[in-house]
């Protein structure tokens, strides 16, 4: 088998699409934030918003994430976008534990459904949505 085949074979499996498409899921999330705290500075908000502000960035990156995962494989987009959801959370998780020593705002329980839902509902969108074939 070539070298071109193996690698054609490695990104067909769902395992490396869902990742990859958390990987963008996870940029998407940056940048969303990079945005929101950017405009956060230019407004006096009161700290309270804040955690929402993270939260919708989060559900944004979720369905980013889940929809193009989905939107590759073509099929299973709520089982796609599911395992997308989860493997953000674990990323972010991670990042939180290890780089704020802590987990505040909305709970871990919360954040999860919504990083699923999220994720769920991009993914059923990025199935039915059309494809370009050319």
């Amino acid at each position: 088998m070539t070298r071109r085949k193996r690698l054609t074979r490695i990104r067909e499996l769902t395992a490396s699409r869902a990742m990859l498409s958390a990987g963008w899921g996870i940029l998407i999330i940056l940048i969303s934030v990079l945005l929101f705290s950017y405009v956060l500075t230019k407004i006096d908000v009161p700290e309270s918003v804040v955690s929402v502000v993270t939260a919708a960035a989060l559900c944004i990156g979720a369905y980013a994430g889940g929809f193009i995962g989905a939107k590759r494989n073509r099929r299973n987009g709520l089982l796609m976008g599911l395992v997308c959801g989860g493997l953000i959370f674990i990323v972010l998780f991670l990042f939180s534990v290890f780089f704020a020593k802590s987990t505040e705002g909305l709970s871990g329980g919360a954040k999860l459904f919504m990083v699923l839902l999220c994720g769920a509902v991009g993914g059923i969108v990025g199935v039915n949505s059309k494809s370009k074939r050319y």
